[in-house]
C-alpha cells in the first residue's frame, strides 16, 4: 500500500491533486486543516485495509477522529479472524474478500458538487475564505482611507506652499528681477509663510550680487567704458573730485581716448580746470601706453573712452586699444539702470572680450526698476564697484554695497508703483 500526502489551499483543489496524481482508485485515509490554513489529505493506493500505526493510535484515542472514517473496528477484527480460520485450498482460486472501506473513496469529478461530505467541507472552507475576504476588504478600506487622507493633506500643504511661492515670485518680479534669479532664490529659500520670508529673500538676493570686496577706494589706472550717454565722463569727474577733496590735486590725471566726436573731450577738460588736474588726449598721433607710462607714478589715473554702441564699426578699434593697454589698467564697464535687461546683457557680452574688472551702475535715480541691472550682474558674475545716482559732483557716487543696492531696488519699485498708481487713477 502506497501512502501519499497532498496539500492545497482548499478541499476541492486537494481532491483534484489526489485524483490527478493517484487516480480514481485512491482511498482518502485522513484530512486536516494545517496551521497555515491549507488542507492536507493522506491518500492510499492499492489499499489493503490496514492503517499506518500513527493513524491507528489516533483512532484508539478518539471515537470519531474524522467524520469520513468508519469506526467499526470490531468488524475489521472479525474479517481478519475469518481470514486466519479459512484453510487454504490448492486448486481453489482465491476469492476476493470485500473489505469495508474505512475511508471514503475518491468521488468522480462530476459529483464533486453533489457530495454532501465534500460540500460540508467546502462550506467550512468557504466560510473561512469569506471571513478572510471581509477582513481583507476592511483592511483595504482602511488603507484607502489613510491614503486619501494623506493625499488630501499633501494637496492642502502643496496648495498652501504654491500660494506662498506664487506671492513671493510676484513680489520678486515686481523688483524687475529675471526669471532665472527669481527661480534660484525660490529654490534656495525654504518659505514658511511667515512675515520674515520677504526679508530672508532680500538678504539672500544681496548675497548673490558680486561686489568689489577690497578697499572702498579705487587707485591706480582705471578706464571707464560703455555705450554713449551712460555716464562715463560724469562718473570720472565725481571720483576725481572726491579724491582731490580728500588727498589734494597731486597725483591725479585725467585721460581721454574719445577722438571720434567733435569737442568730445571738452567736458573732461572742464573737469580738469575746475579740479586743477592735468588732462591728456590720446589720438591717432599718440599711444595710450606711452601716456600711461608718463603718469605711472600718479596715484589715480582715470581714462575716459569713446561711447559706442555694440553695432558701431569703430568699437573694434577701441576694444583693440584696450587689449593692448598696460596690464595695470583696470577696465570698468558703465551700465545704466535705465536700459532693458537684454540691452545690458548685449553690452556686457561685447565688452567682456577685454576682460572687465567690474562695472559701475549709473542712473539709479532715473530708473523705474533696478532688478534688470541687478539680474545682469548676477547672471554675468560682473562685480559692481560703484553706483551713481545723480548729476551732483562729487556727491552722487559711492562704492557699491550689496545690501544698500537691494534696499534701493525695493525703494525704487515701491516709489514707482505709487507714482504709477497716482497717475493711473488721477489721485
Amino acid at each position: 500500500m502506497q501512502i501519499r500526502r497532498f496539500r492545497a489551499p482548499d478541499m476541492r483543489q486537494a481532491i483534484r491533486k489526489v485524483r490527478d496524481a493517484v487516480g480514481p482508485d485512491a482511498v482518502i485515509l485522513s484530512n486536516q486543516r494545517l496551521p497555515t490554513g491549507e488542507i492536507e489529505i493522506v491518500a492510499a493506493l492499492d489499499y489493503d485495509g490496514s492503517l499506518p500505526s500513527s493513524m491507528t493510535s489516533k483512532r484508539s484515542t478518539s471515537p470519531r477522529p474524522n467524520k469520513y472514517v468508519d469506526p467499526s473496528a470490531d468488524y475489521l477484527e472479525r474479517i481478519e479472524k475469518a481470514k486466519l480460520q479459512t484453510p487454504p485450498a490448492e486448486n481453489t482460486p482465491p476469492q476476493e474478500i470485500k473489505r469495508p472501506v474505512t475511508q471514503f473513496e475518491m468521488p468522480p469529478l462530476s459529483s464533486d458538487k453533489e457530495d454532501p461530505v465534500l460540500e460540508e467541507t467546502l462550506s467550512i472552507h468557504n466560510n473561512d475564505s469569506a471571513k478572510q475576504l471581509r477582513d481583507m476588504e476592511l483592511e483595504l478600506k482602511n488603507v484607502r482611507a489613510m491614503l486619501e487622507q494623506r493625499q488630501q493633506s499633501e494637496a492642502r500643504a502643496e496648495s498652501k506652499e504654491n500660494a506662498i511661492e506664487s506671492r513671493a515670485r510676484e513680489k520678486l518680479k515686481g523688483l524687475g528681477l529675471s526669471e532665472f534669479v527669481v527661480s534660484r532664490l525660490i529654490d534656495d529659500i525654504d518659505l514658511k509663510g511667515r512675515e520674515d520670508d520677504w526679508n530672508r529673500l532680500l538678504a539672500h538676493l544681496a548675497d548673490y550680487i558680486p561686489v568689489r570686496s577690497s578697499s572702498s577706494e579705487l587707485k591706480g589706472c582705471i578706464a571707464f567704458m560703455g555705450p554713449t550717454g551712460v555716464g562715463k565722463t560724469t562718473s570720472i569727474g565725481k571720483i576725481a573730485a572726491q579724491h582731490v577733496l580728500k588727498y589734494g590735486t597731486e597725483g591725479v590725471v585725467l585721460i581721454t581716448t574719445d577722438s571720434y566726436r567733435i569737442a568730445a573731450h571738452e567736458q573732461l577738460r572742464t573737469f580738469g580746470r575746475i579740479l586743477n588736474v592735468p588732462v591728456e588726449v590720446v589720438n591717432e598721433y599718440s599711444d595710450l601706453n606711452e601716456v600711461l607710462a608718463k603718469y605711472a607714478h600718479y596715484s589715480l589715473v582715470l581714462v575716459d573712452t569713446a561711447g559706442m554702441n555694440p553695432r558701431d564699426s569703430n568699437l573694434e578699434r577701441q576694444l583693440l586699444m584696450m587689449k593692448r593697454a598696460r596690464a595695470s589698467l583696470k577696465k570698468l564697464l558703465v551700465l545704466p539702470c535705465t536700459s532693458q535687461r537684454q540691452v545690458l546683457k548685449t553690452v556686457v557680452d561685447v565688452y567682456s572680450q577685454i576682460q572687465l574688472d567690474g562695472c559701475v551702475l549709473s542712473k539709479l535715480d532715473e530708473s523705474a526698476s533696478l532688478g534688470e541691472a541687478i539680474s545682469v550682474v548676477i547672471e554675468e558674475g560682473l562685480p559692481v564697484v560703484y553706483i551713481a545716482d545723480g548729476q551732483r559732483i562729487p556727491d552722487d557716487i559711492e562704492p557699491a554695497r550689496a545690501h544698500n543696492l537691494i534696499s534701493r531696488a525695493v525703494y525704487t519699485a515701491e516709489h514707482y508703483n505709487q507714482l504709477y498708481g497716482s497717475l493711473k487713477y488721477g489721485s
